[in-house]
């Protein structure tokens, strides 16, 4: 029923195919699939991306998706796949030097004489539906890898240089942070049953509770205005679910008050950011994305709730 791609070690596996929000640090989507289908088939709707930038893996690079992403109004930054070859139209080093000799040229033909020492831009184009696209590529090179980065980008070199973008582009990791959250703190790798309706019963009542707990982190982040970890939540929230179900199951309101009530006291004291002074300087704050503590939100996540 749910094929692996790894036959041998993983016979029977999943894939979890998510769309995170970073500003609201919440998926919005979730598919359940076997792990043998394609990821691309579950990308976000390009009209559902005006006005936003979507961050992704190399694995989802579909230049007549990206196409369909720029028509709508919106932006990207991914992750270029390792053997793409389009035709390099203009060359720049990150202090804005143009490089002349590596002009109208494919990229795997210059590959060779890409500079190591300093982060570069190429423009570069390809025929999409038979017409010229043409897209930033951003190159950086790894040093521990001994290979270069790159990214493809439709953002405008004069409001997002260089440095910004390499900076940014690490954010879509949260989503990974997500995964391992489910795998380490919500019991998902792994279902001893043959039964495929108990297999995807159990996955969903996992990462239902694994929203709970996300839930619970926002909720104390902005009723207790301190910087909260998802990842700590995940892990010491066990110690207040059980009077919050309890209080759900019995329709005890009054309960409820009184469970959430003591459940954000004890997350903001045991699983605050560790380091958020870090998070601003090398972290997820870097770029100015900062915790909202908006007390007309917690109505609104209240009456949701």
């Amino acid at each position: 029923m749910f094929p692996g791609r790894f036959k041998a070690v993983k016979p029977a596996a999943v894939a979890l195919h998510t769309t995170m929000d970073l500003l609201c640090d919440a998926p919005t989507t979730v598919v359940l699939t076997p792990d043998t289908t394609s990821e691309q088939a579950f990308l976000p709707e390009p009209a559902s991306l005006q006005a936003s930038v979507l961050l992704a893996d190399r694995g989802d690079v579909d230049l007549h998706y990206l196409r369909r992403v720029q028509d709508e109004g919106g932006v990207f930054l991914i992750r270029a796949q390792a053997g793409m070859n389009p035709q390099v139209l203009e060359a720049f080093r990150e202090d804005g030097q143009r490089l002349r000799s590596l002009r109208h040229k494919s990229l795997q033909a210059i590959h060779a004489k890409l500079p190591k020492r300093q982060r570069g831009e190429r423009r570069v184009q390809w025929q999409v539906d038979g017409a010229p696209r043409c897209l930033r590529l951003i190159l950086s090179w790894n040093r521990r890898t001994k290979s270069f980065c790159s990214f493809l980008t439709n953002l405008p070199s004069q409001g997002d240089p260089i440095e910004v973008l390499c900076r940014a582009y690490p954010w879509r990791w949260h989503v990974e942070l997500l995964f391992k959250e489910w795998k380490s703190y919500a019991n998902v790798p792994t279902f001893d049953t043959a039964h495929a309706a108990l297999v995807e019963g159990l996955i969903w009542t996992a990462i239902a509770a694994a929203a709970l707990k996300r839930f619970l982190a926002h909720m104390t982040q902005l009723l207790a205005e301190v910087p909260m970890s998802t990842r700590k939540v995940a892990m010491c929230a066990l110690d207040v679910l059980g009077d919050l179900v309890e209080a759900l199951k019995r329709g005890d309101v009054v309960g409820l008050y009184a469970a959430l009530e003591a459940a954000i006291t004890y997350l903001a004291r045991h699983a605050q950011r560790a380091h958020p002074t870090r998070d601003r300087q090398t972290g997820r704050a870097q770029l100015g994305l900062e915790p909202c503590f908006e007390h007309d939100d917690v109505i609104e996540f209240a009456e949701a709730a």
